[in-house]
């Protein structure tokens, strides 16, 4: 993988937070990543944020380590030996809706794509700085809770489509598709705004949980995503529309 250095990550020392760091209580996180620079700089950064950190060295050393304990959140590098960071990804995720970042150097669409197809909730790209790895896991962390303590329906049905809130399925003319957290999150915050444009900047901060408006690109990444599987053909949706100038809308399938 590229060769990285000190400054992919700002020091912690840098950091404005305060001691206790960022949650009330500790939360497990599993970062697998082969460079051990970039390990200790990512561990020293999670610890400030009140974190218990286990590290991993590649594909199969966090696999092993994930099945051995309970995380709240797993951060992957792409490029490991063994097995990539989209194959620890696909794997984790048939097991556990844990949160997942990946960290990588790649920045391609086609590999944001990727992660967002075996079901990772967010994407850092090197180098970053810990103010930045700091909103994201804020933000990442405080979806999970939400969606884990603030149920507001069990089933939810518009039309032809169902939403199974406990699942994260839905059923598309009685017809079962699994999403990933992201995914369901996406289709669930245009679904509750139903017929009203929502802008990219709305749906990064309600699902992903921040505003960059540096990273919008995100937003229209997992919309390409989430239409491969609830539109009858995703070149031409007609469930999630393209609002040009304004965003995305959710219209109503009549059901058969």
């Amino acid at each position: 993988m590229p060769t990285q250095n000190d400054s992919a990550v700002t020091s912690s020392r840098d950091s404005t937070l305060g001691s206790k760091g960022l949650l009330a209580s500790e939360l497990n996180v599993l970062i697998a990543e082969d460079e051990l620079v970039m390990r200790r700089l990512l561990k020293q950064s999670m610890e400030r944020l009140g974190f218990i950190v286990t590290e991993a060295v590649d594909g199969d050393d966090a696999l092993l380590k994930f099945g051995a304990q309970r995380f709240h959140l797993v951060m992957l590098d792409v490029l490991m030996p063994k097995r990539t960071g989209f194959e620890v990804c696909q794997e984790i995720r048939r097991q556990s809706n844990v949160p997942i970042v990946m960290i990588t150097a790649l920045n391609r669409p086609e590999d944001i794509i990727q992660g967002l197809k075996f079901g990772a909730d967010n994407y850092i790209t090197k180098p970053f700085n810990f103010k930045e790895l700091e909103a994201r896991i804020h933000a990442v962390i405080r979806r999970s809770m939400h969606l884990n303590h603030h149920h507001s329906f069990e089933v939810a049905e518009i039309g032809d489509l169902k939403l199974f809130n406990a699942t994260q399925e839905i059923e598309i003319k009685r017809q079962r598709v699994t999403l990933t957290p992201i995914e369901f999150a996406l289709l669930r915050h245009l679904v509750s705004q139903i017929d009203r444009p929502v802008s990219k900047e709305e749906l990064l901060q309600e699902v992903w949980g921040y505003l960059d408006t540096d990273n919008l690109n995100l937003v229209e990444l997992a919309i390409r995503r989430l239409r491969t599987k609830i539109e009858s053909d995703a070149s031409n949706p007609t469930r999630v529309v393209t609002m040009r100038g304004v965003g995305y809308k959710y219209c109503v399938a009549s059901p058969d």
